[in-house]
C-alpha cells in the first residue's frame, strides 16, 4: 500500500509550554507534516500547549490515546478539537477516556455527529468561504472560533 502525502511526516507535532492548558487537535488533512504547527496556530503557543495529531499519519491515534491516559502528560484543562471525518475516531477515543477532555470542539462535523460536541465553526460553502467544507484547521476563522470558545 502506498502512503498518501497526508500520511508523510510525524504523527504528532507540538508547540508551547507543557505547563499550560492543552489544546489537542485532530487534523484529518495531515497539516504540519514538516514538524511545525500551521502559522495561524503559532501565536496560541504563548498561552497554550498545542498538540497537533495528524490523523492520516501512522500511529497518530495511538499516540493521542496515550496522551489522554491519566499519566499521558497533558495539562488540564484539555480542549479537544476535531474536524470533518476525524470526528468519529475522536469521539471513540474520548469514550475510552471520558474524564480527560474539558470540551470537544468541532469544525464542520458530519451532521449525525454534531450533537456529541460543540460546533464552533462551519463552512457554508458559499463564495465567501472560497474553499469547500470542511474548513481546514489551519484556517484563520477556525483559530478565531477556537479562541472564542475557550476564553
Amino acid at each position: 500500500m502506498t502512503a498518501t502525502p497526508e500520511a508523510e511526516g510525524p504523527p504528532i507535532v507540538t508547540g508551547g509550554d507543557p505547563q499550560q492548558s492543552t489544546i489537542l487537535v485532530f487534523d484529518p488533512d495531515g497539516l504540519a507534516k514538516h514538524g511545525e504547527l500551521p502559522a495561524t496556530w503559532r501565536p496560541l503557543t504563548e498561552r497554550y500547549r498545542i498538540i497537533w495529531c495528524r490523523v492520516p499519519a501512522d500511529g497518530a491515534l495511538t499516540e493521542a490515546s496515550e496522551l489522554l491516559s491519566d499519566d499521558g502528560g497533558t495539562t488540564a484543562p484539555v480542549y479537544v478539537l476535531a474536524s470533518g471525518r476525524a470526528t468519529y475516531p475522536v469521539q471513540r477515543l474520548l469514550a475510552e477516556h471520558p474524564d480527560r477532555a474539558e470540551a470537544l470542539l468541532l469544525v464542520d462535523p458530519p451532521d449525525d455527529a454534531a450533537d456529541q460536541g460543540r460546533v464552533i465553526a462551519r463552512s457554508e460553502g458559499g463564495p465567501r468561504d472560497r474553499i469547500p467544507p470542511p474548513l481546514p484547521l489551519g484556517h484563520p476563522d477556525v483559530v478565531a472560533a477556537l479562541e472564542r470558545a475557550i476564553s
